[in-house]
């Protein structure tokens, strides 16, 4: 005689929502779970969010030194350089010596301030006389009042022709001093020894700037335009240093097209440490393209990916039941996703755990 077992019963409990072939949802309702508090703690959630939407665009520029640093040097005087004591590059001080000219208008203006001070000693020996006789009663008011005006055009001729010498360096016979007027690095030289300067020549004979910040001149096409405004924050790289990043704000848009090129100019303003940026130097800027629509976004960590689908878990009004919903993503700007459908301002989203929630609640379905 055959003896069978008994039947052995299996209870399974899920946590959760229990469901059976005959309740089972409608593949079109949302799929839901119940979280149990000790689990929602430790979740992290994300707030839906209507925001303005977000693009990137991309530029192009160079570096400039900053123009209200910058001196360009002009020297008053013609003469033949003689010596040029700084190269391009050099850092200087302020009054240090960057060239001699040897100008044969130097030796003119110390004549003349030499001469006119001659003229004043005598002018003023002669208003002494002139003073004295008239109070003697041996010369007249008039021939008094004409040794004084005398007396008063040389000492003026006297202080023009010292301020001309002061101006042009100082007495120094017929050399001319060039100096730094500022501190900063020579970005651009133009003397050489033995070269004759005319004071009337259009470039400067050097160029001195402080390059502790500089300008990003960047070019902006005409679909760009309307993106850009003064105060946005930029980010730059570099040829150079392609995995550094820096950051300034525009201060400038130069509101006219380039007639060549199409494009119009604007100015960054960039702090140099380490002067890592020099004039010349090719930069590409990545700006935020402003638009004036609203869309819903959330950031991109709480996104599941499935089937070519896009999904993710809400909480719904309790906030212990959990629904799986499908999105559909416009763009993604950095860490943040824009959704096209989906999604409403305010919804909850879980950001942490999320796949494994997921993959739970799908498979109860």
């Amino acid at each position: 005689m055959k003896k069978y077992l008994p039947a052995t019963v299996f209870i399974i409990s899920i946590s959760g929502i229990i469901t059976s072939c005959g309740n089972r949802p409608k593949p079109e309702e949302p799929r839901q779970w119940t979280l149990t508090d000790s689990l929602l703690r430790t979740l992290v959630v994300d707030t839906a969010t209507s925001k303005p939407v977000d693009g990137e665009i991309y530029l192009t520029g160079k570096i400039s030194e900053n123009e209200d640093k910058t001196a360009r040097i002009f020297p008053m005087v013609s003469g033949i350089v003689t010596e040029v004591k700084v190269h391009s590059g050099d850092f200087v001080q302020k009054g240090q010596v960057l060239a001699v000219l040897k100008s044969p208008e130097m030796a003119g203006f110390t004549a003349d301030q030499r001469i006119n001070a001659s003229e004043m000693q005598t002018a003023k020996r002669n208003l002494e006389v002139a003073e004295s006789f008239y109070k003697s009663g041996l010369n007249s008011q008039r021939d008094y009042e004409e040794a004084k005006n005398n007396y008063d055009k040389a000492v003026a001729s006297y202080h023009k022709s010292s301020a001309v010498l002061d101006i042009n360096g100082g007495e120094h016979k017929t050399s001319y001093f060039i100096k730094a007027p500022v501190p900063g690095f020579v970005i651009s030289k133009r003397a050489a020894e033995s070269q004759q300067w005319r004071a009337d020549n259009s470039d400067p004979i050097f160029v001195v700037a402080d390059l502790n910040n500089v300008w990003a001149i960047i070019n902006v096409f005409e679909s760009d335009i309307a993106s850009v405004h003064e105060g946005d924050e930029v980010q730059m790289t570099t040829l150079s240093y392609p995995d550094k990043v820096f950051t300034g704000k525009i201060s400038k848009i130069y509101n006219v097209l380039d007639p060549e090129n199409k494009v119009m100019k604007a100015r960054v303003v960039v702090d140099n440490p380490g002067y890592l940026l020099k004039p010349e130097m090719f930069v590409r800027i990545r700006a935020q393209r402003k638009a004036d629509s609203n869309m819903v976004s959330i950031p991109s960590r709480g996104i599941i990916f499935d089937h070519d689908k896009y999904y993710v878990l809400v909480l719904t009004n309790d906030k212990v039941r959990v629904a799986i919903r499908e999105i559909k993503i416009s763009r993604t700007v950095e860490d943040r996703a824009f959704i096209a459908s989906g999604l409403k301002d305010g919804d909850r989203i879980i950001a942490s755990r999320q796949v494994f929630i997921y993959d739970t609640l799908s498979d109860q379905q």
